[in-house]
């Protein structure tokens, strides 16, 4: 409970502060440049003026919702893949370990790295650049608890009076994958979140003006030395926020699944 109402802080604090706050987290203010922490400013200003705790949040949210939006990818077609092909027979179900071997055999952040630096920074090029094999874990998981779901006598029984598969995924198997699904997803979310930053860190994430907690990091290393709080602060919510995910993963991870 006490990781949940963490993430659940942080994630309002995201979503909150920039439409609270009087500072504008993205236009310049060169005339407040570099000030220190203060009343006006709490966590001061960046090297261009801009209030560093409205930006922090700010880059935060842009960082969760891309995050999000490529787990929610990867989910949906882990989901798909993997029920389908636990549900369909031994040919699909050797179809999807051979493609699960062959995806988790490449190097992810490299081939994610490639695709960015080739196709313009932008949000459809994060996804692009990370669902094609993001999916994996989540369609393994879906597969083995879907052939486990799939022997049981309520299945068996909806089977016998001539239930399609499609019908299956829906009504029967689907509500009983679906803990061990969003238990997967929701640690894909954190490996997302940390692929999504370090690509906008390496310079070939999200364009400017937008930003992600990456994109500050990766904008402050000139200073780092002069303005060290400039690095450190979207790094600390970046760990906080990865920390409370992990800790909620922890608490909904089933026995079986440990």
């Amino acid at each position: 409970m006490r990781s949940r109402a963490a993430l659940a802080a942080i994630v309002l604090f995201c979503l909150v502060t920039p439409l609270l706050s009087g500072h504008d987290p993205v236009v310049p203010d060169l005339g407040r440049a570099l000030l220190p922490p203060g009343g006006a400013h709490w966590l001061g200003t960046d090297q261009l003026g801009r209030d560093l705790l409205t930006r922090t949040a700010a880059a935060g949210r842009t960082s969760l919702l891309v995050a999000l939006a490529v787990t929610a990818a990867t989910t949906a077609l882990g989901t798909v893949l993997g029920a389908a092909a636990g549900l369909a027979g031994e040919t699909a179900d050797r179809l999807l370990r051979f493609a699960a071997t062959v995806a988790l055999a490449l190097p992810g952040l490299t081939l994610a790295l490639a695709l960015a630096g080739v196709l313009r920074p932008g949000y459809v090029t994060v996804l692009a650049a990370l669902v094609p094999l993001g999916w994996v874990n989540c369609a393994l998981v879906a597969r083995t608890a879907t052939r486990r779901v799939a022997g049981s006598d309520h299945v068996l029984a909806v089977r016998a009076i001539g239930a399609s598969r499609l019908y299956l995924l829906r009504r029967t198997i689907g509500p009983h994958i679906a803990g061990a699904v969003l238990t997967v997803a929701t640690a894909d979310f954190a490996r997302a979140l940390v692929t999504v930053t370090s690509l906008s860190f390496l310079g070939v994430g999200l364009p400017p003006p937008d930003t992600d907690w990456g994109g500050m990091v990766s904008e402050a290393t000139p200073l780092l030395v002069a303005e060290p709080r400039l690095a450190v602060v979207p790094a600390l919510a970046l760990a906080a926020t990865g920390l409370a995910v992990a800790l909620v993963v922890d608490a909904r991870r089933p026995t079986g699944l440990s």
